[in-house]
């Protein structure tokens, strides 16, 4: 199984409001459920202005994964990133994942001269959790009650990797 990792373009929309309607995505994600493809062809377009970078995993012709780098405009912030990530529910436990997060670490230090890359996670995410710990990132604390999710305000593990953990 080849994945090609390359930027997101307009056209990945409809793919990625496939990928962000599935349950199994809806509830890792701090995303609303079923977005549409209008809602993300605006998103990704505006991503210059807002300081985003996406990228997708493509397999073949099909678009399996997706990640998106979230730079800072405040400069004395502006040495932190974080991301966003997601994968199509029938293509999960392939390592399509660890292979967007590696392609989005090397992204961020080696060339956005980022210090810090953080990410959020639900606290009952293990599997994400543990393929986070694997990469190398460290729990820096939990936010309490963070995110509504299923009825319910839930909690918000915080984890980051530095650069110096990095190379």
């Amino acid at each position: 199984m080849s994945v090609i990792i390359r930027p997101v373009t307009r056209y990945d929309a409809s793919r990625l409001a496939e990928i962000y309607s599935q349950p199994d995505v809806q509830q890792n994600t701090l995303q609303l459920p079923y977005p549409s493809t209008q809602l993300w062809e605006e998103r990704i377009l505006n991503y210059p202005n807002i300081g985003h970078i996406g990228f997708v995993a493509v397999i073949g012709e099909v678009v399996v994964g997706n990640i998106t780098l979230f730079t800072e405009k405040v400069i004395r912030v502006r040495h932190n990133v974080s991301f966003g990530v997601a994968v199509d529910a029938s293509y999960t436990r392939r390592g399509i994942a660890q292979q967007l997060i590696d392609f989005a670490l090397d992204y961020a230090f080696n060339w956005l001269a980022a210090q810090r890359v953080e990410l959020r996670v639900f606290s009952d995410n293990l599997p994400a959790i543990s393929l986070y710990q694997k990469l190398g990132f460290v729990v820096e604390g939990t936010l309490r009650q963070a995110a509504f999710k299923d009825g319910r305000y839930q909690d918000i593990i915080v984890m980051s990797k530095l650069v110096s953990e990095y190379f």
